[in-house]
């Protein structure tokens, strides 16, 4: 059975690996009136408007409509699809996954029934592993309700953790509470830097982490306490700190063997919008 794999834009995967796997890819949007953003740019125009912005608001991002979904749908079936499993981002984050859901009822009963949708409960690199997985379990042949299944139970594994340089980024736009943001600021004051993570599908503030001024080794300590010896799969991504990145990535191989490092990207414009410049995030499973 050939089964086409469509995704969101929220998931941080490089054009190679989305090419290589031929996955269909639905856009989110962005918009920033004040700045004449709109719609797709690369990442390091906007982490430096965002940096260098006197405005007080800052970008924000829609869902795809559910005609995006409805024609990414029909377009695979018209390439010879026979059957189609979508992943999105958080439900709890973005309505993304609800227009692929209504976008289900504008097809026939006949292609609703060939269509699985999976709320990844995640986003950025953990929707990038989710994807990978997907893709890992369709190469070996298993069929799209096995794949399905396995996914839904895989899903719970992934992790995201990281940190961000201003909470201003998240606050506005609602993904994080203005408790959670002050409690970032009063904490950052007296030296401890606040580690952020997804929590049922939203970000929160879980641990605090010493060493502000360093988010690097602060994130690997992180990895290091949970992972353990345990065999792991890990991705990197970050806004606009390549070396950074690279630093963090070199530290991980040398000290931590057991972990598999796949990928290290720029944050994608839409997670990018929200936790603004200079933020580095980890997202792994334990194998």
């Amino acid at each position: 059975m050939k089964i086409k794999i469509i995704i969101d834009s929220a998931a941080t995967i490089s054009e190679e690996l989305v090419k290589k796997y031929n996955l269909g890819v639905v856009n989110l949007k962005i918009n920033w009136e004040e700045e004449n953003i709109k719609d797709k740019l690369e990442e390091g125009d906007l982490f430096e408007k965002m940096k260098q912005t006197t405005f007080k608001t800052g970008p924000k991002t829609s869902q795809p409509s559910v005609g995006d979904f409805k024609k990414a749908f029909e377009d695979a079936f018209s390439e010879g699809f026979e059957e189609i499993i979508c992943l999105t981002m958080s439900s709890v984050m973005s309505g993304t996954y609800n227009s692929a859901f209504q976008a289900l009822k504008f097809l026939s009963k006949e292609k609703q029934e060939k269509i699985s949708l999976i709320d990844t409960f995640s986003a950025d690199g953990g929707e990038g592993l989710i994807i990978l997985k997907t893709v890992e379990l369709l190469l070996s042949e298993k069929e799209r309700k096995e794949i399905v299944s396995e996914i839904e139970a895989f899903k719970s594994k992934v992790l995201v953790v990281g940190f961000m340089q201003d909470p201003k980024w998240i606050e506005r736009n609602g993904r994080l509470s203005k408790t959670g943001a002050t409690l970032i600021r009063q904490a950052e004051k007296i030296g401890i830097r606040p580690l952020l993570t997804l929590k049922k599908g939203k970000v929160a503030v879980t641990a605090l982490k010493f060493k502000a001024k360093d988010k690097i080794e602060s994130v690997l300590k992180e990895i290091k306490d949970h992972i353990k010896d345990e065999k792991a799969v890990l991705v990197i991504t970050h806004a606009n700190i390549q070396k950074e990145a690279e630093n963090l990535e070199q530290r991980i191989k040398a000290e931590c063997p057991n972990i598999e490092i796949l990928y290290v990207e720029k944050l994608n414009p839409i997670i990018g919008c929200h936790l603004g410049p200079e933020s580095i995030i980890c997202s792994y499973y334990i194998k």
